[in-house]
């Protein structure tokens, strides 16, 4: 039988979203956008920004994929 995973607590609040490029794609229902989370870290008290990635399709008003590409690396230094 499966055990409980405990919950963990977030390390990190965001502060702050926004999108730098959004670009169109010869998929009229896909963009790309280039965007920036600004967060603090709940540890460590300290903000940073980290870049983030998104490919987004819409079909009838609804996101139906939502990839995102992010350096997870630069992200673990920034909660600390």
């Amino acid at each position: 039988m499966p055990t409980a995973t405990p919950a963990r607590r977030a390390t990190s609040s965001v502060d702050a979203c926004r999108a730098t490029v959004v670009h169109d794609t010869q998929d009229p229902e896909t963009i790309i956008v280039e965007y920036e989370l600004t967060g603090t870290s709940t540890k460590t008290n300290r903000q940073s920004t980290a870049a983030f990635i998104g490919v987004l399709t819409v079909r009838d008003g609804k996101v139906v994929l939502w990839r995102e590409y992010q350096n997870t690396l630069a992200i673990m230094q920034a909660i600390g």
